[in-house]
């Protein structure tokens, strides 16, 4: 509906109005607002650049503004994500009885996620969050920033707290192994040293190198999801695994939740 309203404003005598609110909205961006245009939606687009532009994409990353409420964490990968724009999807939710029929029909097994309680918040809030926040929090961790799930295995899950939800993988899941990403890892930083460089300096959590790199490299692969397998490529999941999810969407959540999670908690 834009174009025609412009048309319509020319044939009616208000070209120079038009042209006016044209020219001032028209601004030339700045090198980092086209830098960051260009991974909006498209985190493919970032090892598509010259080892330059990416450094300084990168660096104009670092400097974008977050929620400052609790919702978001103040590291590098959560400003990544809002840019590329994966943290504003959000999972499909059914109810405990519809979640399960989908789940079997999609020959999926649940994972499960556990929060405890931060910051004056309990970890509902932040499961609640996870279901239908706004945008995802970026968790720390030692095989990428995002959200932790234990696969098929609600005690490992259940001793990181209380509060626990559980997903399956859908459709939407596209799977990487820390494996691959480890050797995607080395080539990058031959290939493109500057980017690598950026990226492993960028601002993280306790997780070091990995925790910034995995995921940025992940989503340059076009994969939301990262296993944790040390050995290969191969994609196939086991008990009690870690699963690590980039993009919400990539989850289909039952909204049933509990309170009383423990490290031996069956799974449920």
């Amino acid at each position: 509906m834009g174009g025609r309203g412009t048309s319509m404003g020319g044939s009616h005598g208000m070209g120079g109005g038009s042209g006016a609110a044209k020219a001032a909205s028209a601004a030339p961006q700045t090198r980092e607002q086209q830098l960051l245009a260009r991974i909006q939606g498209d985190p493919t687009a970032l090892m598509q650049m010259s080892d330059q532009d990416a450094a300084d994409t990168v660096a104009a990353i670092e400097k974008l503004p977050i929620a400052t409420d609790g919702t978001e964490r103040d590291c590098f990968i959560q400003r990544y994500m809002n840019a590329i724009g994966w943290s504003n999807n959000k999972p499909t939710v059914l109810d405990d009885n519809a979640y399960e029929k989908a789940r079997k029909q999609a020959g999926e097994e649940s994972m499960y996620h556990s929060a405890k309680n931060f910051g004056g918040k309990t970890g509902d809030v932040f499961n609640n969050q996870l279901m239908t926040g706004k945008t995802a929090y970026a968790s720390e961790g030692y095989y990428g920033a995002g959200t932790y799930w234990a696969h098929n295995d609600a005690g490992a899950s259940g001793s990181y707290g209380p509060h626990q939800v559980k997903a399956f993988l859908n459709k939407k899941a596209k799977l990487v192994t820390t494996y691959t990403l480890n050797q995607e890892w080395h080539r990058i930083a031959v290939k493109k040293p500057r980017l690598f460089a950026a990226i492993k300096n960028a601002g993280g959590g306790y997780g070091g190198n990995a925790e910034a790199l995995y995921p940025v490299i992940a989503a340059s692969m076009g994969r939301n999801v990262i296993l944790n397998n040390r050995f290969d490529g191969r994609t196939s999941r086991f008990k009690g695994q870690y699963v690590v999810t980039l993009d919400r969407s990539a989850t289909t959540m039952s909204s049933k939740k509990i309170s009383n999670a423990r490290d031996d908690t069956s799974n449920w």
